[in-house]
């Protein structure tokens, strides 16, 4: 996957902008206790609580793709009818502008009413039609050929209503090819001749089955679906996702299998969108597909824990990677990855802390000083001294271990939320580009002598040096080690 231009900086708040086209939907809850049996017919009587709306479909593609911390242009059609203005209104109140939709008066807009009792659909009743209005498709070709050159990564979200045939499709992927743009596809048609060219196509169990003509059982039947489906249409990858059997990626280069998230199952609605939107934050932040998808399907799996659809945030997915001890997936970071992320943080409110160390040998000092700086701050940014950067500042032998090693123990720790290597001797260069707002060392550095205070104090944050674990060294440490084994 070829990495992108940064579609955000640590000195700016200007989001990445995703296009995304496809149906949009309503998704209308009423949520109560059903107790009886109707006498009128044998059917159970719900007692509403209450009702709530979301949206669904690409528009809820379009809530959590901003709830990633990008900016969606969501571009679809709606009717001219009452649900069509509430469905302008939440988006407008989840973060996802609404202004690239297209009414049209000859369609209701889509949408489903689900009836919930004790948590479990017990009915489900849609109000929909096809769209087939080649006036309103013109609108949308407009709308497309006007964001694509904003734009740093599209969706197509194929919900086969109408909005995403043919023209559509090829319009996107030609437009975005074009402008050298990641195409992710989540599919509803079965043939997929209309999605030719795009980076990423993420069938379900079904929807794979229904194009390559057979049952998938197992993953192993789906890595075989999913390198047919390659082979015949120029897709670059295609990921095929199988609920409790977790998901197969495929590209030229690599097959993986990456496990389902074991959690309670609430709702399964929006569970592929959550797991779309996510992916394609984590590929507009130049991240490799793998390790994307893994990211998503965390994301899917915070999605079908709760009830209808809902926003997942890039930093509750990050939680609870951190919860499941897999912590160095997203928090070893590259600097340009690193500055998207402390933006995303910094745009939810977070207040960004920095340290940074050689941390050759992780002690009780140094896990003391990352805990007290973590208190000091949201989001904790660990700046580690390359192997080269250490071999200058230390001379040989050192480092004793590995900067791969040395980032994995420090990304294990709930303390840290992001670890970046840097090669030069200080962390000055890394400090200008993030611009934490809290810059902290240990107390046997002076505040005024902190590399990078002038910085931070300059944009109006502070220097905190919270403590020092006297006798604890990674140099004192090694001389017992050898002084010990001399002995032995």
């Amino acid at each position: 996957m070829t990495s992108m231009e940064p579609p955000r900086g640590a000195a700016t708040d200007q989001l990445a902008e995703i296009l995304l086209v496809g149906d949009v939907m309503l998704d209308s809850y009423y949520q109560g206790r059903c107790d009886r049996i109707s006498p009128e017919a044998p059917v159970p009587v719900l007692h509403v609580r209450n009702s709530f709306e979301r949206p669904g479909g690409a528009a809820n593609v379009a809530v959590n793709v901003a709830a990633m911390g990008c900016r969606p242009r969501l571009v679809g059609a709606i009717g001219t009818d009452y649900s069509g203005g509430r469905l302008r209104s939440v988006l407008e109140a989840d973060g996802a502008p609404a202004d690239s939709l297209v009414a049209a008066a000859g369609i209701p807009t889509t949408t489903k009413t689900r009836l919930l009792a004790a948590h479990q659909q017990i009915a489900r009743y849609d109000e929909e039609r096809f769209l087939a209005d080649p006036g309103v498709r013109g609108q949308l070709l407009e709308r497309i050929a006007a964001i694509l050159p904003s734009s740093r990564l599209a969706i197509i979200s194929d919900y086969a209503k109408g909005v995403c045939d043919a023209t559509v499709c090829r319009a996107v992927i030609e437009g975005a090819k074009r402008h050298g743009l990641p195409i992710v596809v989540d599919p509803k048609d079965a043939d997929f001749t209309k999605y030719a060219g795009a980076t990423v196509i993420t069938p379900n169990r079904m929807e794979a089955a229904a194009v390559v003509g057979r049952a998938l059982r197992d993953p192993d039947d789906a890595i075989h679906a999913a390198r047919e489906i390659r082979a015949r249409w120029p897709i670059d990858a295609v990921v095929v996702t199988l609920g409790e059997q977790g998901l197969v990626m495929v590209s030229a280069e690599d097959v993986a299998l990456i496990p389902t998230q074991a959690r309670q199952v609430f709702d399964v609605t929006g569970a592929g969108d959550t797991f779309v939107a996510t992916l394609a934050a984590a590929l507009a932040d130049g991240m490799s597909l793998d390790r994307a998808c893994s990211i998503a399907n965390v994301g899917a799996g915070l999605q079908v824990s709760r009830i209808g659809t809902a926003r997942i945030t890039w930093s509750e997915v990050m939680e609870e990677i951190n919860r499941q001890s897999t912590a160095s997936l997203g928090k070893i970071l590259a600097e340009p990855e690193l500055l998207r992320v402390v933006q995303r943080a910094r745009n939810e409110g977070k207040r960004i802390g920095f340290t940074n160390g050689c941390f050759d040998i992780l002690h009780h000092g140094h896990v003391a000083l990352l805990e007290a700086a973590a208190r000091e701050c949201d989001f904790l940014v660990v700046g580690l001294n390359s192997d080269a950067s250490v071999r200058r500042l230390k001379g040989a032998p050192r480092p004793f271990m590995p900067a791969a090693a040395r980032q994995a123990v420090l990304a294990g720790l709930t303390s840290v939320a992001c670890v970046c290597e840097f090669d030069d001797d200080t962390p000055l260069e890394l400090i200008r580009a993030v611009a934490p707002d809290v810059l902290i060392k240990g107390g046997d550095y002076a505040a005024d002598k902190v590399v990078g205070a002038e910085i931070v104090t300059g944009r109006g944050g502070k220097v905190v040096t919270p403590l020092f674990v006297a006798g604890v060294s990674t140099t004192n440490i090694a001389d017992r080690i050898l002084a010990s084994s001399k002995r032995d």
